[in-house]
């Protein structure tokens, strides 16, 4: 019981603190935030815990590749909700993109690689996004106070309630998983999905559009967490591994956003 209460809270609250900042900053921040290691970190911390941190290392190699199902999801609900942009609508590109995610990380189960050549493809395949992401028109904010999902308590406590939900589906089926099957699952974006959701009952398809364009650069912020965790957690363990590849990849996200900031200045 309280192994699911901490679970519980430490998914809440980060998902409520990230959820914050993001709805401070506009859609461009919300992107890059969604690559905060956030879901994939607690998944593989809590499968650490369960289940040894060997078996969090070796699904993290996987959980890499995994990210590509990712990928797939945040552009497929990009195009989905363009087509099917209403508020009553929103259940297609959601499902739409939650069948992306599946449909691609079920082949890569029987995927074999090591974790370097699994983030190199990744990497890549982030490049490659970000390209055709390029020419996605920025969107402004539009404001209605009728809408009640541009209320900041609706609309986090979706996101908070939804992230933790699969947090719990997915350390709870990785006892039945291999760790590459665990792995997979762990790079699900527990809080990119619900919120492109509220986004798009917030704001409409433009806004999803803006923050799916951004969300490739901020996944680079996850290929490092994940990488770091397949190489550290066997030499320090879980507790230190898991601040340790935190650290390294929070000083990643603060350089680029440093860096896109002095850049945004000078334009």
């Amino acid at each position: 019981m309280l192994l699911l209460l901490t679970k519980i809270l430490v998914t809440f609250l980060t998902v409520v603190m990230l959820a914050v900042v993001a709805r401070r900053y506009g859609p461009a921040w919300a992107g890059i935030l969604a690559g905060f290691p956030l879901g994939s970190a607690i998944t593989l911390y809590f499968m650490g815990f369960e289940l040894g941190s060997d078996f969090a290392a070796e699904g993290a190699t996987h959980t890499l590749i995994g990210l590509t199902g990712s990928l797939a999801l945040a552009i497929s609900y990009l195009y989905a909700s363009r087509r099917w942009y209403r508020p009553r609508h929103v259940l297609i590109p959601a499902l739409l993109a939650l069948s992306a995610f599946l449909a691609t990380v079920a082949p890569l189960q029987y995927w074999n690689a090591n974790w370097w050549q699994n983030a190199l493809i990744i990497l890549a395949l982030i490049a490659a996004a970000s390209r055709l992401l390029r020419s996605v028109p920025d969107a402004k904010v539009a404001l209605n106070s009728d809408n009640l999902w541009q209320r900041p308590a609706p609309a986090i406590l979706f996101r908070a309630v939804m992230a933790t939900i699969s947090v719990l589906g997915i350390t709870a089926l990785a006892h039945w998983l291999s760790p590459s099957e665990a792995g997979l699952l762990a790079a699900f974006p527990v809080s990119f999905f619900p919120t492109l959701i509220v986004l798009q009952l917030s704001y409409g398809a433009p806004v999803v559009a803006a923050t799916v364009k951004q969300y490739p650069e901020g996944l680079v912020s996850m290929v490092i967490y994940v990488a770091s965790v397949t190489q550290i957690y066997p030499l320090l363990g879980l507790q230190l591994g898991t601040a340790a590849a935190l650290l390294i990849a929070t000083l990643y996200l603060f350089g680029y956003a440093l860096v896109k900031f002095r850049l945004n200045r000078s334009a």
